[in-house]
């Protein structure tokens, strides 16, 4: 009898052998399996992070505050609509920020230089070369100095990349208002003014500035009387009060 019950548990012994190596064989294939799928997992992870990184442009704050601040632009002008002229003038704006979108100005300007050098009348070739072929003299307006005020409005506002490398921020300006020019026949007149300025701003201070000025006004010039207009075009640089500013929350 016990012969017989240990031939029977030596057969059992043999029989659950293969069954358990077959079992250890799957473990170890499903746990390389598992190691598999899991390096794939991280290689495409990483290659949707670099793909990913290669693509995020982060999302920052406003990096120029216009708001609350006093904008001190000098300015180079010159006329651009007369070809009897050719006069150049010095100017500058001074501009309160009242809100991102509005301000209010004043601005002026002088472009008569004849006290420097006679020779520099503000008038061009083209009015010698007319008197020279008719024996006539050409009926032109001449503005020696204008100041004013305006009301200027931003609304557009934007920016653009350098090579990649560096980030440039600029807006569009549109301003009316009104003031006087002095005009070297009949002296001040008043006058409408409409003002176009482009911005870009090169640091939290300091802008760089062009601008096209428009003055609308009525003289009477010998036998012409009627309305005249002289617009100027010009560039120079924005000094900004405050220099720099805090954000009033974090987040």
């Amino acid at each position: 009898m016990r012969r017989v019950l240990s031939v029977m548990i030596l057969a059992l012994v043999m029989m659950m052998t293969p069954a358990l190596a077959m079992s250890q064989e799957s473990s170890g294939a499903d746990e390389a399996g598992n190691d598999v799928f899991q390096s794939r997992i991280v290689v495409k992870n990483q290659k949707k992070k670099r793909e990913f990184n290669d693509k995020i442009v982060v999302i920052q704050r406003k990096p120029f505050i216009r708001r609350g601040r006093v904008e001190l632009a000098p300015m180079f002008y010159g006329g651009i609509n007369d070809s009897l002229l050719f006069q150049v003038g010095v100017g500058g704006q001074l501009n309160y920020h009242i809100l991102e979108w509005l301000y209010v100005g004043v601005y002026g300007g002088w472009q008569d230089w004849r006290f420097a050098d006679r020779k520099t009348n503000g008038l061009s070739e083209a009015y010698d070369e007319i008197i020279d072929a008719t024996e006539a003299i050409p009926t032109t307006s001449i503005v020696d100095g204008y100041v004013g005020a305006v009301v200027g409005f931003v609304p557009i506002y934007g920016k653009f990349s350098i090579f990649n490398t560096s980030v440039i921020h600029w807006d569009f300006s549109i301003g009316v208002g009104g003031g006087t020019v002095y005009t070297r026949a009949n002296g001040f007149r008043g006058a409408g003014l409409i003002s176009v300025d482009h911005r870009w701003y090169l640091l939290k201070w300091l802008s760089l500035n062009v601008g096209l000025k428009g003055w609308l006004y009525t003289e009477n010039i010998g036998t012409r009387d009627g309305l005249f207009t002289h617009w100027q075009a010009g560039v120079g640089l924005g000094f900004w009060l405050p220099a720099s500013w805090t954000y009033k929350s974090e987040w």
